[in-house]
């Protein structure tokens, strides 16, 4: 979302001990907002090591640190007013200590104008279902990848592909990823899809990341759906020919994969 000249404020907590010490200093060297992180003295940041196959997949093993913790106060009443969308991970809503807390602060959000996105994320399924309602509850639009969403309907006890109980709940979109195949995106009572971009794909890590953040970008911007998608497609494109999660591009970059697929 920075890349593309946003001002997105990440809310998380970060430990004192070294690799909070790095995140720390990459914030300020990217100038990143630091309006909703809080530093927590004599705690551990968590950390992934991720494990890159040469088709560019790759799998993570992870040290759960204080990132996940959570309180009222991490997005003040200014800031909550001047949010236009909420993106909202669901390795967030693991932790039945601070769930609820998260649940409050989205409604708070959601009642000041925010559109909210919610990613499940692959441990959807160990998400409480009181949370999972709750958070389906507020999002407008969700963008599951196909695992994600069997693990959704498997959870609530859903029948496969009747997107009914979405609907009910308000959720306006579901924008499915199916990586090399593509984009499906369903409303209530209407369907399309967008093609995958080809690239030389060497590391998917940020990719899902990168799409949401470019989604949030179109939707932001005032661009219709399918326009949005297809930004939020092209920036998760680019991202898995960078090697790490952290690569550098510009709208320009995003414009001109878009306008060279047309």
């Amino acid at each position: 979302m920075q890349n593309l000249g946003m001002t997105p404020h990440i809310v998380s907590t970060v430990g004192d001990d070294a690799w909070g010490r790095k995140i720390r200093e990459y914030l300020k060297q990217r100038q990143f907002s630091e309006l909703a992180i809080r530093y927590a003295e004599q705690r551990n940041s968590g950390y992934c090591i991720s494990v890159v196959e040469k088709d560019g997949e790759r799998t993570f093993l992870t040290y759960k640190g204080c990132e996940a913790e959570f309180q009222s106060g991490m997005i003040d009443d200014d800031l909550c007013g001047r949010v236009s969308h909420v993106y909202v991970t669901g390795y967030y809503l693991l932790d039945p200590e601070y769930d609820r807390e998260i649940v409050r602060q989205l409604k708070k959000l959601k009642e000041a104008g925010a559109f909210v996105v919610f990613d499940p994320g692959p441990l959807a399924g160990s998400i409480s279902e009181d949370t999972l309602l709750a958070v389906l509850g507020l999002a407008d639009l969700i963008i599951p990848n196909e695992s994600e969403l069997e693990l959704l309907e498997r959870k609530l006890g859903w029948n496969r592909r009747d997107f009914s109980g979405y609907w009910e709940r308000g959720i306006l979109y579901i924008v499915l990823k199916k990586g090399s195949q593509g984009v499906e995106v369903w409303t209530d009572g209407a369907y399309f899809t967008v093609p995958p971009y080809p690239v030389n794909s060497i590391d998917s890590t940020g990719a899902g990341d990168s799409f949401a953040g470019g989604l949030l970008y179109g939707l932001s911007k005032g661009h219709d759906l399918r326009t949005s998608v297809k930004m939020a497609s092209a920036c998760g494109a680019i991202t898995t020919t960078i090697m790490g999660p952290h690569g550098r591009f510009t709208l320009q970059d995003v414009t001109d994969m878009m306008e060279k697929a047309r």
